[in-house]
């Protein structure tokens, strides 16, 4: 039985700054970008709750396709319509979230210009944070790609079932490929979850060793 992978990703922290120092500080720059790029990923979160709805919209819509036998192509139709529609809007949010986490690492790179400026130990803990930030945006754009293949593959499964012609051993063939793209969604995320925490915790000691005094929001 074909399953859907319910989307779910680890979101980084925002902080809010209680107090600075009174000398300049570039970590205080440094959190004003950090933070900002938090914010631009906000409509990342709003997308992924619209996914997971979306998602459980459609393996409903499968599971009726699958009760319904092969030779009433008049009443797996319509269902394939609806199934095809929720692939459609899958689309854009997925799209949605790419643009999201674009304009938030392209805000974080701001940071960059600030480092040299800090102390020895704030700048080695911004340095790892900075690479992991790097690493959790190239494993976003593998979830992406991973994701947009299962789309592209669930599209090609309900379009197969519009063929009253469909043989039994093509269908299980293509299950069998959306089931293997939904373990690669799968990895990837769990891939993309982990720097993220990863990147939290640098983030934390980031601040920490900078002296500035923030309060999480978790």
């Amino acid at each position: 039985m074909r399953r859907v992978i319910i989307s779910a990703m680890i979101l980084i922290l925002f902080t809010v700054l209680a107090a600075c120092t009174n000398d300049y500080n570039p970590a205080e720059d440094m959190y004003t970008h950090l933070e900002k790029s938090v914010e631009l990923e906000s409509s990342f979160q709003s997308a992924q709750s619209q996914l997971v709805e979306l998602e459980e919209q459609e393996n409903e819509l499968y599971d009726e396709m699958m009760e319904i036998n092969m030779d009433e192509l008049d009443e797996i139709q319509p269902l394939v319509e609806d199934a095809l529609g929720l692939v459609d809007e899958r689309r854009e949010l997925i799209k949605q979230e790419k643009e999201s986490i674009d304009s938030a690492k392209e805000e974080f790179d701001e940071v960059d210009e600030y480092v040299e400026e800090l102390d020895e130990e704030p700048k080695e803990k911004a340095d790892k944070m900075i690479e992991k930030m790097d690493a959790r945006y190239e494993a976003f754009n593998e979830l992406y790609e991973a994701y947009q293949a299962s789309i592209e593959l669930d599209a090609e499964l309900y379009e197969m079932l519009q063929n009253e012609e469909l043989k039994k051993e093509d269908l299980d063939s293509q299950v069998e490929s959306v089931n293997n793209s939904y373990s690669d969604v799968k990895e990837a995320q769990e891939q993309f979850n982990n720097l993220t925490q990863e990147f939290n915790e640098l983030k934390k000691e980031f601040y920490e060793a900078s002296g500035l005094n923030v309060e999480y929001d978790e």
